[in-house]
């Protein structure tokens, strides 16, 4: 096995979400723990408001990284990957290229049009694994025609990611609330996650920061605001909640696992939260959302409301208010008793660089 893979990362990033960068981060820091040599790179959209502080080595491309093919390209020929994981994100091309530099290549779908792409028989052809960030609970089992299509073509490996989140760290915590100022008090979280979506004109992290405010007023629980790396508001501040801007990746696990309750989107946030065993208050901000959000709210473990200041903050204030419907949750959510995908991840690249074919293919290239 190597001991000091080269891993790059691809994930579809722009102005709006960031869901996918952050599970690769997640990914990449739990690879880098299993591996501390390894060499890791990322391919990042210039437009992201993540992409000049990344955690590790990026190459920065002008527009989304899925359509900007011979950027890709010239980053896998100079970083010469051993993996190339790309979440929701790579033309064929690229991952024919990517085999062809000798590397394995990896697709990561977290919604119905990605998932679509990554069994379409061309694509399958060129991927070692394709990994469905689709806990079964918002129905991951694979179709019948899915199925078909695997006995078909015979690769490549399908696995079912549990939510990809970072590692809570109680020491860590302790110290970010200190800096905060809120301490050991209880708090609820709010978060539009990437925070780049709007409705009706107006920035989706701002209507929660009015929920926020509503919650705060009428409970007295703290409220902390997350706006997002995205986000171009005009700063909605108040004196009567916690603002933050944009936060390390494993900040926002840390905030999250300590909230009494997280009202977020329903992304990639959302399914963190059921993980961490959070009860959480979710409205969708983009398309692939309602969806998600309507799947955790009929397995019992989150509840659905709509994009509105009002609706979000009367939510929340009902579960806070109801003890019995607030145990009951937090009660179904150690029954689900999710894992941590990052570390399924990381065992699929194990399996990646055990088996031998990479270092094969390394030498023919």
């Amino acid at each position: 096995m190597n001991a000091a893979p080269r891993l790059l990362f691809v994930p579809a990033s722009g102005a709006q979400g960031a869901g996918e960068y952050y599970r690769c981060v997640a990914i990449a820091r739990t690879a880098q723990s299993r591996w501390p040599a390894a060499q890791i790179h990322f391919v990042v959209n210039a437009a992201a408001g993540y992409a000049k502080s990344a955690p590790f080595a990026t190459t920065v491309v002008r527009g989304s990284p899925t359509y900007n093919t011979p950027a890709v390209n010239a980053a896998i020929s100079e970083f010469a990957p051993d993996i190339v994981v790309f979440d929701s994100a790579g033309r064929l091309q690229q991952l024919r290229h990517a085999r062809s530099a000798g590397a394995a290549t990896v697709y990561i779908s977290s919604r119905f049009k990605t998932r679509w792409k990554g069994f379409r028989l061309r694509r399958m052809h060129s991927l070692d694994q394709h990994w469905l960030a689709w806990p079964r609970l918002v129905g991951g089992e694979l179709t019948r025609w899915e199925r078909l299509k695997l006995r078909v073509v015979g690769r490549p490996e399908v696995l079912f990611l549990d939510p990809v989140h970072e590692r809570p760290d109680a020491a860590r915590a302790r110290a970010l609330r200190q800096e905060l100022g809120i301490g050991e008090a209880p708090y609820a979280l709010f978060s539009a996650g990437g925070g780049g979506y709007q409705r009706t004109g107006v920035p989706a992290p701002e209507i929660f920061a009015r929920a926020a405010l509503e919650v705060k007023r009428a409970s007295g629980l703290q409220a902390v605001w997350v706006k997002g790396p995205n986000y171009e508001g005009t700063a909605f501040d108040s004196a009567d909640i916690v603002a933050l801007g944009s936060l390390a990746s494993e900040q926002m696990t840390d905030l999250l696992a300590g909230a009494q309750v997280a009202v977020i989107s329903g992304g990639s946030l959302l399914l963190q939260a059921i993980a961490l065993r959070i009860p959480a208050v979710a409205a969708p901000v983009a398309a692939d959302q309602p969806a998600r959000i309507a799947a955790s709210e009929g397995q019992s473990a989150a509840v659905s409301t709509a994009l509105d200041a009002r609706s979000l903050s009367n939510a929340t204030l009902a579960l806070l208010g109801d003890t019995a419907r607030l145990a009951r949750l937090q009660a179904r959510l150690r029954e689900l008793n999710l894992g941590n995908g990052a570390e399924q991840a990381a065992d699929a690249i194990t399996r990646l660089l055990a088996d031998g074919s990479v270092a094969k293919r390394r030498k023919r290239a």
